[in-house]
């Protein structure tokens, strides 16, 4: 039985709630480490004056220490830790690796039982760490031996969770191999292990490889442990990889050295002048005299550690929350030229994960740097639009510079009025952002207008537009292509354009007029609109729109409603500009042919629920499309194929067969 549920998704980000004996927490999370006889700082000070949710200790110490295992085995691992929050144990890998201690010192079988017998929440199997320095041969021996330590402990594991580790070192298809053979065992949580050496060797693109190779093969119900992942900087960069779990001893031993650990890097006590942040120990101490201090200096130094990493957390989580995971992500990459290379790698590999992005998000992308253009949300928006848009042939493609700081149509009106007067087959207006071309139909689906760059655009920013409006130009064909000169940095493309694809440069809407075959008035701007909404949001090519009334705001000019005999079909989400469907709604994309990809067929025991306008559970889903995305607008279906509600998929497809846990749908309306 599953424990883990999603609650919001940023790209492979997931904000979510996982089950545990002793309480649930909120992912991602971060676990102190602590040692059960020398913490400075007790767990459940860790949770009452720092605000951690959880924490991890090591069954191969309390094993090894006798009055540890004997409390531990008399009172469990709470009692020993005097805490009554979750706890979760590691089994000794890295103490093997660490000491180099032999083979025979930790029995694999022995170690799970024992975290089994003193009533762990999450127990770790006893796996092989693998050193950077070692060959190909010998990861693929640890990997193994890995393999079949997991294949055997599951069976020890009781009613404890278990935690099995992805392995395989630098190598990307012993990650994969790793995490599929262990995706087939009854495991509760996946560690990607083996990743301290490179994080300590500043290798975040090696680190970066090996969880997207890890997390591709793993089963989505289960969170994600980023294995020895302590340092706050990191935090950001690896939620966007879609780690759920950190753990952090790094407090501690920053602190023995007098580290600073700060969400952009570390510093050292003793090159300061002026503490850097606002927690309560840079608060109310200065620099010298933390520096004049003997005893208290480190458990001083632990607790700004503690409480800079546990504010990280907080922060990640929310940005996951309110869809600018990326953003904070990038701002993190600027501390360390590693961290850069990693979010570039990150960028790379995310470009050919087709279901990772959820459709339909509202949050502005605020530009952090070269990087902006390359976002997976804007890259999938211009794939689609390539894809689907409907409008592939006309006698003038007009491309139009726009610095996307204003709505598009709104700075172009005596344009717009001209192309709204034309069929496409005559005109079609595109245009030219920083993050690429954008046909005026669909200037206000997300992100076209929600995308917030600097006056001064970078090259590579450039390179990028340039290369999205020559796919544009060569998904429609065009008699003729034009280039509305205008004042913007964007205007700079021109050169380049009109030297490679022999493209005609106005300066005037005058000289387009004249250029134009006589306008005819056969489907309304509107209707176009719509009809290409319609193909972007669901793929669909509706051959008549005569029995659709559209409604204009009165304040924005923009399309507030569809609707047939004066009941609303469609309502036009502000934030996103796609369409979302009443019931009736619903019933039209069904007699419109919808395909498959879009509807959820729930159980009979779920159906009553939905009609009564009760969210969809995924653990009563039935049927969902493998392509289906989070954030599309679905219609839910009852197993005899009948029309039982519509809503927005808070799951993909296969997460919503995946989960036992949360919602599938958020079901909007209701055949009730």
């Amino acid at each position: 039985m599953g424990q883990f549920e999603i609650r919001a998704k940023d790209g492979l980000a997931r904000l979510g709630k996982f089950t545990t004996k002793h309480g649930v927490v909120r992912t991602p999370l971060l676990m102190p480490v602590v040692h059960p006889g020398k913490s400075a700082i007790l767990p459940r000070e860790l949770v009452e004056n720092f605000g951690f949710q959880m924490v991890i200790t090591n069954s191969y110490i309390v094993r090894s220490h006798e009055r540890f295992r004997r409390k531990a085995l008399e009172e469990g691992v709470h009692g020993l830790l005097d805490f009554d929050g979750p706890v979760m144990t590691d089994s000794g890998t890295f103490q093997m690796y660490s000491h180099h201690l032999p083979s025979e010192e930790i029995d694999p079988l022995e170690i799970v039982r024992f975290q089994r017998e003193i009533d762990t929440d999450i127990g770790t199997i006893l796996d092989v760490f693998s050193d950077p320095s070692v060959g190909r041969s010998q990861v693929e021996k640890d990997v193994q031996i890995s393999l079949e330590r997991a294949e055997v402990s599951v069976p020890e594991k009781g009613e404890m969770m278990l935690a099995g580790t992805v392995q395989g070192g630098a190598y990307e298809d012993l990650r994969e191999l790793s995490a599929s053979r262990l995706a087939r065992l009854d495991l509760d949580i996946h560690p990607i292990g083996g990743v301290v050496p490179f994080m300590e060797s500043y290798r975040y693109s090696d680190i970066v490889r090996m969880t997207l190779a890890s997390k591709q093969h793993l089963p989505p119900q289960r969170p994600v442990h980023l294995f020895g992942c302590g340092h706050p900087m990191l935090f950001a960069q690896a939620a966007l990889l879609g780690c759920d779990f950190f753990d952090s001893a790094s407090y501690a031993k920053f602190a023995e050295s007098g580290r600073m650990l700060l969400p952009d890097g570390t510093m050292h006590l003793e090159s300061l002048r002026e503490l850097p942040c606002d927690c309560p120990i840079c608060s109310n101490f200065t620099a010298d005299e933390l520096k004049s201090m003997k005893e208290e200096k480190e458990l001083l130094l632990m607790k700004h550690n503690l409480y800079v990493s546990a504010a990280e957390m907080r922060r990640v989580r929310q940005a996951i929350q309110d869809g600018k995971i990326f953003e904070l992500a990038a701002y993190r990459a600027r501390g360390h030229p590693a961290l850069m290379e990693a979010l570039e790698t990150t960028l790379s590999i995310l470009a050919t994960y087709s279901a990772s992005e959820p459709i339909g998000k509202t949050a502005s992308l605020f530009y952090t740097g070269p990087e902006t253009s390359r976002r997976p949300e804007i890259g999938f928006f211009h794939r689609r639009m390539l894809e689907r848009f409907p409008f592939k042939k006309t006698h003038t493609l007009l491309l139009v510079p726009h610095h996307a700081d204003h709505p598009f149509s709104d700075t172009a009106q005596g344009l717009m009025e001209e192309a709204r007067i034309h069929q496409n087959e005559n005109l079609q207006v595109a245009f030219v952002a920083p993050f690429g071309a954008v046909p005026w139909e669909l200037e206000h689906v997300h992100p076209a207008q929600q995308c917030v760059f600097p006056k001064k655009i970078d090259e590579i920013t450039l390179k990028i537009s340039l290369s999205r409006a020559v796919e544009l130009m060569a998904k429609v064909q065009a008699d003729n292509v034009l280039w509305l000169s205008r004042e913007t940095p964007i205007d700079i493309l021109k050169g380049p354009l009109s030297q490679a694809n022999n493209i005609e440069v106005l300066d005037s809407i005058r000289k387009l007029k004249n250029s134009l075959p006589q306008a005819s008035g056969k489907e309304s701007w509107q209707h176009r609109r719509l009809r290409a909404i319609l193909a972007y949001q669901w793929n669909l090519q509706l051959d008549s729109m005569n029995d659709f009334e559209i409604v204009i705001s009165k304040g924005t000019g923009k399309i507030r409603h569809i609707r047939s005999d004066n009941e609303i079909l469609f309502t036009v989400i502000p934030q996103s500009g796609l369409l979302a469907p009443t019931f009736r709604g619903g019933e039209v994309l069904l007699k419109a042919g919808l395909d498959q990809s879009y509807r959820v067929c729930m159980s009979v025991d779920a159906v009553e629920f939905v009609e009564e306008g009760k969210s969809a559970l995924a653990k009563f889903v039935l049927k969902a499309n493998d392509s289906l995305l989070s954030g599309e607008e679905v219609l839910l279906m009852n197993p005899d194929g009948q029309l039982i509600g519509v809503g927005r998929a808070v799951l993909n497809g296969p997460e919503m067969l995946a989960f036992d846990r949360g919602v599938a749908v958020a079901t909007r309306h209701s055949k009730l």
